[in-house]
């Protein structure tokens, strides 16, 4: 018995040897990003007006890239809408078990020169409730005088990163006073692409003085009108091109609503961008519900 008990140690010991010596595989993640930058320059980029109370949108492979001070990365501007003389901005980066975007912020001014920079650091980790995920979050303002471009993307540096969060079941835990259940907090590993929204809320608009508008409209009035023959019926065609970064915004919208199972708005979205003039807004969609 004592030559049986002996033997199984030492087979226990080599395996757990073995185990040790063999090297563990880790997911290789892709944060390079190899394409050509659409632009040189802030000015040259393409934006995205900021309406309404909340904007979803996907930072991807249809997203513009450009040539920061750190290299090359994905992006996306918005800019004020002439209306909005101030707005308060939350902007949030969703973290799935597939990743999350680790968001930098460049604040612009009229001249498309940055004055004010947002670094991962200022952003609060918010952990998920029962109504949204977990997400780096940020509240900040922007005016037309000073700021009313921003840019967002994420520099290779973030990209290589990662963050831990506490296990849901472990807050749990917490807040209802039990024990702490035996769970592995889960890291999230920094990408090149994720899912983001902007909440918007204007905090003084523009105003008009009555002679503006009635000269606005005095122009529109007085603005030639080919007459229409009625002899023969006109014909209505469209020939509407969407421009690439058009399309790719809307392409990454339908991306975000289908990830989120939004399929009505998505829907919606492609009626949208089809009406537009968009050529691959319903083949983004159908590639999209295939996976």
């Amino acid at each position: 018995m004592k030559v049986i008990k002996t033997t199984l140690a030492a087979l226990l010991a080599a395996s757990l040897m073995g185990c040790a010596a063999a090297p563990t595989q880790e997911m290789v993640k892709d944060v390079t990003v190899t394409a050509a930058a659409c632009c040189s320059t802030y000015s040259e980029f393409s934006w995205i007006p900021m309406q309404g109370d909340s904007v979803d949108f996907a930072i991807d492979e249809y997203s513009q890239i450009g040539n920061f001070a750190e290299g090359k990365s994905y992006f996306t501007g918005f800019v004020l809408p002439k209306n909005v003389e101030r707005m308060r901005v939350d902007l949030k980066s969703w973290m799935r078990s597939t990743g999350v975007l680790a968001p930098k912020v460049l604040l612009l001014n009229p001249q498309f020169q940055p004055v004010k920079t947002i670094e991962l650091d200022d952003f609060d980790v918010r952990l998920s409730d029962m109504f949204s995920l977990s997400n780096y979050h940020k509240r900040f303002e922007m005016d037309q005088e000073t700021t009313p471009y921003m840019v967002v993307y994420s520099p290779l540096e973030y990209r290589e990163g990662s963050i831990q969060i506490p296990h849901p079941e472990r807050v749990r835990a917490e807040d209802l006073g039990l024990a702490r259940p035996i769970v592995t907090d889960p890291v999230i590993q920094h990408q090149k692409f994720g899912s983001l929204e902007i909440d918007l809320k204007p905090i003084n608009l523009r105003s008009y003085r009555a002679n503006e508008v009635t000269a606005a409209t005095a122009v529109v009035a007085t603005t030639p009108v080919a007459a229409v023959s009625t002899a023969t019926p006109a014909v209505k065609t469209s020939n509407i091109t969407m421009l690439p970064e058009t399309e790719a915004f809307y392409n990454g919208q339908i991306k975000a609503a289908v990830e989120k199972n939004e399929m009505h708005k998505a829907l919606q979205l492609v009626e949208e961008a089809k009406r537009a003039g968009s050529s691959s807004a319903e083949t983004t969609f159908v590639e999209l519900i295939k996976k």
